[in-house]
């Protein structure tokens, strides 16, 4: 884990603890949470990037939920952290091990966008692919017009329409 217990000694308290208000506790204990649920988060989107590496369909499908549940979490306690006045008491060896575990966190995230956006522009392609061999396949079929007495009439074609709705 990221932090060591503090050590105990016979009568006395630990010098970290005995200067600290409840808010301050308060405000530290938010700052290890936020520091777990970074690591939790930036774990999440190192496997997905790995799994876009790969082209691993079921791992990135796996791995959705958990991100959302990691994402939801970080967002929540982020929203806290900028909400609170008392941020200039905390810790300040927590408040750096914060700063320097958002810019690892930058740099995963900035990698995972890449990944996604190479994804969504390879589906945009194989998705056009698919359309234009539709559209090809659709214009050479034999095509024929029928009456209003369902009878076929002779030398009329009919166009036929494809849907590129999805």
């Amino acid at each position: 884990m990221f932090f060591k217990p503090a050590e105990k000694k016979f009568g006395t308290k630990p010098a970290a603890t005995a200067a600290l208000t409840p808010a301050q506790t308060d405000i530290n204990q938010m700052l290890k949470n936020l520091i777990v649920t970074i690591t939790a988060l930036r774990d999440v989107l190192i496997r997905e990037n790995d799994a876009l590496a790969h082209t691993n369909t079921r791992a990135f499908m796996d791995i959705q939920d958990e991100k959302v549940t990691v994402a939801r979490r970080y967002e929540g306690l982020m929203s806290e952290l900028l909400e609170r006045d008392d941020l200039k008491s905390a810790d300040p060896k927590l408040k750096a091990q914060l700063l320097f575990m958002e810019e690892g966190f930058s740099s995963v995230m900035k990698d995972n966008m890449a990944s996604l956006e190479r994804m969504k522009n390879a589906t945009e392609k194989l998705g056009e692919r698919i359309m234009k061999s539709a559209r090809k396949s659709a214009e050479s079929m034999t095509q024929f017009a029928y009456g209003s007495a369902g009878t076929m009439q002779k030398g009329n074609k009919a166009s036929i329409g494809l849907s590129e709705q999805a």
